[in-house]
């Protein structure tokens, strides 16, 4: 049977990669969004190998020092987090989640030797996001919702102004269960106002279903709502060229609202150019490649039915649905002359990753010898542990194995693998390898923000002095202890705004106006969304590999 899991981390800053998790919360519900189970609140022990993002704890308020006394170490926190994700029929999903949730995700789970993809789908397992449904009201439905606008005037996709703006409690933005019940409140809100829209959106993380819409095959026109493209509200009219030539969940394709015919004499070097070059590089004048890779294992929001986009909203969005239409037979005449396939195969090479093996995680599958191997060692006691010499195939496994050892078992190291551990912490936090945080990056981020709150013009908040204080602290802890002969000195004490500590704050029973779905009001439009002929049925369990 399957069921929801909201979910939501907050970390010590925004890379996914890198960075860590310091809480998580989730909440089980049914598909009908009714809750069945109790809301979970776990924090984190800080790793002895990271330092965090000060910006990151000014704007949680969760300190190390917090997560030390409230946290789980992370070898229990990571097996709970597990175990909610990868319980049997369980489809978790998040606000952003695809994009930054479900990345932490993995590398939590790749750092602890645990298979980082098995419970995306296994047992009948999957994963979803609201951000698409959103965008997918915003630019199909917009009178389903208010919608914010930011600082630019731009239509705004924060949580935190979406609950606002739509009178959703909203309690405690970046604390986990707030924003978990912020987005199920959201989620709820769509669905009552716009069930087909939502059904349809919530079956596309079947990704067969998603790819049925992206028909490669029939290279038929779809619509596609996504990110960037501001002014069309991420609506773009796409024709399917072909599957990705090395990843088979992705299907590329043609933005119809531009002229084909620039494919007839480009060359795979320049096509690589338009498509990859990052806005900070690209010169006056420069035309990105309107060609996109749409993953179907991303919930990605796909419609094969264009009627989905109404004629009015079509003209709001300056979307000319006529001469993208014109464009289908155009793009089939470029694709007999010019060889695709070829082409894009060229244009996609994947270049071999070189990274930390922690962050390379992308660099290929772990074999199944070695998986198993993984398993077997997560499954010994300690004293079995201390003595085991595994030999694995994959090289990046040597130098995981041994961080998880020292993270974890400290005891069961040896002189020389002590050495390797205290050289990789001394490299990665005081000499930045691999572009980690460095004690002196967290000293100076610190004494930026304490001048960007003094300089802010309203009383000083003690609270946020404090989480530097404490930042700092842990900081300079961990630096004693690498570095006792301080190739980093620590910056000239300054002057500060006086501090009281921050109380721990328990996590409180969420109100129960917010655990319960609102009245159904009728549809607001009639069913262009496929109806039940594309909502998900229970999920077929795939036998585990043993």
């Amino acid at each position: 049977m399957n069921s929801l899991l909201a979910y939501d981390y907050e970390t010590t800053g925004l890379d996914p990669v890198r960075d860590r998790p310091v809480q998580f919360a989730c909440l089980r519900l049914d598909m009908d969004l009714n809750v069945i189970g109790n809301p979970t609140t776990l924090y984190c022990q800080p790793a002895p190998d990271h330092l965090p993002d000060p910006l990151a704890c000014l704007l949680t308020g969760i300190t190390p020092q917090r997560c030390q006394a409230l946290g789980l170490p992370e070898l229990q926190f990571v097996e709970a987090v597990h175990r909610q994700l990868a319980a049997p029929g369980t489809i978790a999903f998040g606000y952003n989640s695809i994009a930054f949730d479900e990345e932490v995700t993995r590398f939590m789970l790749w750092r602890n030797l645990i298979d980082p993809y098995g419970r995306e789908w296994k047992d009948g397992c999957g994963r979803w996001d609201v951000l698409g449904l959103v965008r997918a009201t915003w630019a199909l439905r917009p009178e389903t919702l208010e919608w914010p606008v930011d600082e630019a005037g731009k239509p705004s996709f924060a949580l935190a102004r979406l609950s606002a703006a739509n009178g959703l409690a909203h309690e405690a933005a970046h604390d986990a269960l707030s924003d978990v019940l912020a987005t199920v409140a959201l989620a709820r809100r769509i669905r009552d106002r716009q069930p087909q829209l939502f059904a349809h959106c919530l079956a596309m993380l079947d990704k067969n279903l998603a790819l049925q819409e992206m028909d490669v095959n029939a290279h038929s026109p779809f619509l596609h709502v996504g990110g960037g493209s501001a002014q069309a509200a991420g609506v773009r009219i796409m024709m399917p060229l072909a599957a990705h030539p090395t990843n088979r969940n992705e299907v590329i394709a043609w933005d119809l609202a531009k002229d084909p015919r620039q494919l007839l004499d480009i060359d795979a070097e320049t096509m690589r150019r338009r498509l990859f070059t990052g806005p900070e590089a690209q010169p006056d004048a420069f035309e990105p490649m309107p060609v996109f890779s749409i993953a179907a294992n991303k919930s990605p929001a796909v419609f094969s039915n264009l009627g989905v986009l109404s004629r009015e909203r079509a003209a709001e969005l300056g979307i000319d649905v006529g001469a993208a239409l014109a464009n289908v037979p155009v793009m089939l005449g470029v694709m007999q002359t010019v060889e695709l396939s070829r082409l894009l195969q060229v244009v996609f090479a994947r270049e071999p990753l070189e990274c930390d093996p922690e962050e390379a995680l992308y660099a290929g599958f772990v074999a199944a010898p070695d998986r198993r191997l993984l398993d077997q060692l997560r499954s010994m006691d300690p004293a079995t542990f201390a003595t085991a010499k595994p030999s694995f195939v994959d090289p990046r496994l040597d130098a995981l194995f041994l961080r998880y050892k020292a993270r974890h078992f400290p005891a069961t190291l040896t002189s020389r693998e002590e050495d390797k551990w205290e050289e990789h912490r001394f490299r990665k936090l005081i000499e930045g390898d691999g572009r980690s945080r460095t004690v002196a990056m967290v000293r100076e981020a610190v004494a930026r923000c304490r001048q960007a709150l003094a300089a802010a013009g309203t009383p000083a908040d003690p609270d946020k002095y404090q989480v530097l204080d404490d930042v700092l602290a842990y900081t300079n802890g961990v630096a004693a202890v690498i570095d006792p002969f301080g190739t980093v000195p620590p910056p000239e004490p300054q002057p500060l705004a006086p501090a009281e500590p921050i109380a721990a704050a328990a996590t409180e029973e969420p109100a129960q106006a917010m655990l319960q779905p609102e009245p159904k009001p009728a549809p607001v439009q009639p069913d262009l969304f496929g109806g039940a002929d594309v909502v998900p049925g229970k999920r077929r369990a795939r036998t585990r590999r043993s």
